[in-house]
């Protein structure tokens, strides 16, 4: 069986991977990127709303606050360098009762604790939308959307220039820990060929597959992975925004909001609710209920006008509400395991990649 050597490889060609391997393609030769798919960032970070988010509502001193408060300036800086589409728009966090006004202003606290300074009670430009119902709103002018597919082919295109590997429809079959570090079994989809790809730095960025392919690798069910769907609909609707509006948080989301796309339509979502299947197809059954939430603070809206758009899933890890980034460290060796990395993952992806090169050269390897 043929056998490549790799100074660096990193299973998972979304967002996260991506980031990664174009952060640390100049300091490492024989750089490759393995990807399961025939195309990359297919799953996680393509289905879902496109936002860049402020971080206003993650735990002080979490993985989350931090890497989604500088991923965000990090992410602009790098839109704009790179002439990438996006817009600045601001959003809206809106309370409905004075219940909510309450939590409206706890969070608000919680992200002035987080490093976010820029928030403000001003509902001056919600205004312009008669259609929606609230009692309070929080503005934050530094939420914003772009085009994620033209992020990651420039970060793709970026690591390729530089000399890394993308090998798409490959998949990695099992990790094993050798004298010299490891050796992973990858089948190549497109041929049937299987190979061994050897390496002393191994990350596990691979979105929905992350916790199983760690799991393999200790030989124990170390971490569980729970599978949180979303579902959004398209709107045909006459009124149009130029904001984001967002109701409440909850439990395993953000609220299901109103978002835009960078052609000014109107898309809503995500709803949430957990699945043990890997599909995505939308459930017509759950209609009735998302139209329920939008009315909440939209209550004219018509349920004609929306459309089935597209679902997304992401993987939360059980009993953990943050990112956790695994280092496993050996002799002269490291793997690194990205678990739980959804939402705010888009905007925390560069300074992810920021902090996984900062700790690998701590470690030294």
């Amino acid at each position: 069986m043929e056998k490549i050597q790799s100074d660096c490889l990193i299973i998972g060609g979304g967002v996260a991977g991506l980031a990664i391997a174009q952060s640390l393609v100049k300091q490492y030769k024989n750089v490759f990127l393995i990807e399961k798919n025939n195309s990359l960032g297919q799953e996680v970070s393509s289905r879902n709303s496109e936002v860049i988010h402020a971080g206003i509502y993650y735990k002080k001193n979490s993985l989350k606050a931090k890497l989604c408060v500088e991923g965000k300036h990090l992410l602009y800086d790098y839109l704009n360098k790179n002439k990438l589409p996006f817009k600045k728009c601001g959003k809206f966090v809106v309370s409905v009762n004075d219940q909510e006004t309450k939590k409206l202003h706890e969070i608000k606290n919680n992200a002035l604790e987080c490093g976010v300074e820029d928030l403000e009670f001003n509902d001056s430009e919600l205004l312009k939308y008669p259609f929606i119902k609230f009692s309070e709103a929080l503005y934050s002018p530094s939420s914003g959307i772009f085009d994620s597919q033209a992020f990651m082919m420039s970060l793709k295109n970026e690591f390729e220039q530089n000399g890394g590997l993308v090998l798409l429809s490959n998949v990695s079959l099992k990790i094993e820990k050798s004298a010299t570090g490891f050796e992973v079994l990858v089948k190549d989809k497109n041929t049937g060929e299987v190979f061994i790809i050897k390496t002393n730095l191994l990350i596990n960025s691979s979105g929905l597959n992350a916790a199983r392919i760690a799991n393999d690798y200790y030989g124990e069910e170390k971490f569980k992975n729970k599978y949180i769907k979303g579902e959004y609909y398209s709107y045909q609707g006459k009124e149009q925004l130029g904001h984001l509006i967002y109701p409440l948080p909850t439990e395993n989301s953000l609220g299901l909001h109103a978002t835009l796309d960078l052609g000014k339509g109107i898309r809503f979502g995500p709803s949430a609710y957990l699945t043990n299947e890997i599909h995505y197809s939308l459930d017509k059954n759950n209609k009735d209920l998302f139209l329920k939430k939008i009315k909440s603070y939209w209550p004219s809206i018509i349920k004609e006008n929306l459309l089935p758009a597209y679902s997304g899933i992401r993987p939360i890890l059980e009993g953990q509400d943050d990112f956790l980034i695994d280092f496993s460290e050996n002799t002269e060796s490291l793997l690194v395991n990205v678990l739980g990395y959804a939402s705010p993952g888009l905007t925390s992806s560069l300074a992810l990649a920021k902090y996984i090169k900062s700790n690998i050269s701590y470690i030294g390897i």
